[in-house]
């Protein structure tokens, strides 16, 4: 930690976290939950029946990592607050029904300029078993960013750009791009963020995102993880169609703006059991999220 810190904040810092525990938090993901994430998120409502599709991974993180990024304790360090990452491990269908016991933890604290890179860890059990784990790289500093020198004005609430559903079903061939457009309205994000708890400021106060350097409020970067889950989970349509997800986010979408959410498979397992795809979702020309998923192949029909 940087000795002006220490000046400046005699109590907590990100650093004094590492170790901490928080829950285990209950979460019972019953249909009409599932139902409201499909929605929010415009995945296929007729697929996901028996199961929660898997971006909706992100309400079980929040169910803790959402205690730990309201820490008051912490608050001055949440001046700029940025998801770096994300990494999903799903050892089988979130089933409706369970209920889901989510633990998290700090795991580490880096201090780089003042600026904190904490790395949390979660894991979910379900009649004690490990149903996933999850990984997420947050960086805090209690130093805002400059302000944009760009005030873009929040579209209408109701406004979206061009706004598709991933097929049902894509043929494995290796290297053949799928693209859907996908964009988020105003209203899309606070339904987003109501199913997912998910309620940084950032998605919706465009005061709030203008003084953390942002010319708007911001789509969530897991809504556009689960945009690329629809994708990668295409190529298997089975309960459990991703074994692992990762993503890192790169810059910022804006509400109503367009995007294409993009997948190919890069190669098959030697077994068999599984294909390496990648993913990306594109903005105005420019990478916003790139990522890969581990898709399970097991039960699948050539």
């Amino acid at each position: 930690m940087s000795s002006s810190s220490r000046l400046r904040f005699t109590g907590m810092t990100p650093e004094d976290l590492e170790g901490s525990i928080i829950g285990p938090v209950a979460h019972h993901v019953d249909g009409e939950r599932i139902d409201a994430f499909v929605e929010a998120t415009g995945d296929r409502p007729e697929r996901w029946t028996d199961a929660a599709p898997p971006g909706y991974a992100a309400a079980l993180l929040f169910s803790v990592a959402g205690v730990l990024l309201n820490d008051e304790r912490i608050r001055p360090y949440l001046a700029t607050l940025i998801h770096v990452d994300q990494q999903f491990t799903f050892h089988g269908p979130i089933e409706q029904g369970a209920t889901i016991e989510m633990t998290g933890s700090v795991e580490r604290v880096r201090e780089r300029g003042g600026a904190f890179f904490v790395t949390f860890a979660a894991t979910g059990t379900s009649n004690g078993e490990v149903a996933l784990d999850s990984r997420s790289t947050f960086l805090m500093s209690d130093q805002a960013a400059a302000e944009s020198a760009t005030d873009r004005p929040e579209p209408a609430a109701d406004d979206r750009g061009p706004n598709g559903v991933a097929a049902e079903r894509h043929p494995l061939e290796i290297g053949r791009v799928f693209a859907t457009p996908k964009s988020a309205s105003r209203a899309d994000l606070v339904r987003y963020a109501a199913v997912t708890r998910d309620f940084n400021p950032l998605h919706w106060d465009h005061g709030t995102a203008r003084a953390a350097g942002l010319d708007g409020i911001v789509v969530h970067g897991l809504l556009m993880l689960s945009w690329l889950a629809q994708q990668a989970s295409a190529f298997a349509p089975v309960p459990a169609p991703i074994a692992t997800i990762k993503v890192r986010f790169r810059s910022a979408l804006g509400p109503a703006e367009a995007a294409s959410v993009e997948a190919f498979a890069g190669d098959v397992a030697q077994d068999g059991r599984d294909a390496h795809v990648s993913l990306k979702v594109i903005a105005n020309g420019a990478d916003v999220v790139t990522g890969s998923a581990v898709v399970s192949l097991t039960g699948v029909t050539p």
